[in-house]
């Protein structure tokens, strides 16, 4: 996370906001997503970690960035199904259409993984599955 924000303050320094420039930030911000879910969730990781984690406003729509967000950018490069802003601005439908702000949604996954470490130290499930994820991860390291 830390990578992602030092990335989106040299963003604002050089273009003074994300407009035009955010492309590649959703992407990363997704892969982290992606990535930290895939250690306390199994089936459908990375909806049910923005359920689990994520602020209340985007439980709803967990599937939709899954399919809208995630898959769109990382898998063809575009978001001709959603719409993503250069800004805060909060998840919501727009005439048919999932929008939210990256700023917002990067806040959310950092709230969200902070949430998931605080949970992690307490549930039993969560620790199984984030040890399970991390051995089959480090079996496949080479020497």
């Amino acid at each position: 996370m830390g990578e992602i924000n030092n990335v989106i303050a040299d963003v604002h320094r050089s273009n003074g906001d994300l407009q035009n420039r955010g492309h590649v930030l959703a992407i990363s911000i997704m892969c982290a997503l992606d990535a930290i879910a895939c250690y306390g969730y199994r089936k459908h990781h990375f909806a049910d970690f923005i359920v689990a984690h994520f602020p209340a406003d985007y439980h709803a729509h967990a599937v939709q960035i899954f399919e809208l967000y995630r898959n769109s950018l990382i898998h063809s490069w575009n978001l001709f199904e959603a719409s993503i802003y250069p800004d805060d601005s909060r998840v919501r439908m727009e005439g048919g259409t999932l929008a939210f702000g990256l700023l917002n949604f990067f806040g959310a996954l950092v709230q969200g993984t902070g949430d998931f470490l605080e949970r992690l130290a307490i549930d039993p499930e969560l620790q199984k599955n984030t040890l399970a994820r991390y051995d089959k991860l480090k079996r496949t390291a080479k020497p």
